[in-house]
């Protein structure tokens, strides 16, 4: 068996043994976790934190930079998604676990979610907010990814290259326009 029949074989494994293994709060706690609405509430309330009396350009660009990693990210992981043709669990494996989410487009490699978290959370970090503010970032992005495994329309491998794949894009383009220091 080669390297890359043992990591699918791996990923399926981690996937049966999380995907849907919950109860109702379960399933309610993560759908919520995957909403856009609450990413984009979480977000902007971690990046007010940044906000300091009389810096509103930097405090602008910051959201600004935000948008624009979640935006590249986003294209970026669709693109891969239907260049690589990896089919999301809930349509390869349905039937062998217990579905919490709506299976919706075919594939799922790279988790578009768990890009575009990344990709904030990464110019998020660059802009140095306080360790506690870091924390609870750091949270988000963790919670966000792990629903999509939870939900049942992702593999763990999935998530992970969705997760290289927005901070490498944020990473890019912060050394492209550096943020201003918020401190």
């Amino acid at each position: 068996m080669g390297l890359l029949e043992s990591l699918d074989r791996l990923d399926r494994a981690g996937f049966l043994a999380f995907a849907g293994q919950g109860g109702p709060a379960a399933d309610a706690l993560f759908t919520l976790t995957s909403s856009g609405w609450l990413a984009a509430l979480v977000w902007l309330g971690l990046a007010l934190i940044q906000r300091r009396p009389g810096a509103l350009i930097p405090w602008i660009w910051l959201v600004v930079t935000m948008l624009a990693a979640f935006g590249a990210a986003d294209v970026v992981a669709s693109g891969l998604k239907d260049a690589l043709g990896r089919p999301r669990p809930c349509w390869f494996l349905e039937g062998q676990f217990r579905p919490v989410a709506a299976c919706k487009g075919a594939f799922g490699l790279v988790s578009g979610h768990a890009a575009t978290t990344w990709a904030i959370f990464t110019v998020y970090v660059r802009s140095r907010p306080p360790r506690w503010a870091v924390a609870l970032a750091l949270m988000w992005a963790l919670a966000v990814s792990v629903s999509r495994v939870y939900l049942g329309v992702h593999y763990p491998g999935d998530v992970l290259a969705g997760a290289a794949v927005g901070a490498s894009i944020s990473l890019l383009i912060v050394r492209i326009r550096p943020l201003t220091s918020h401190r």
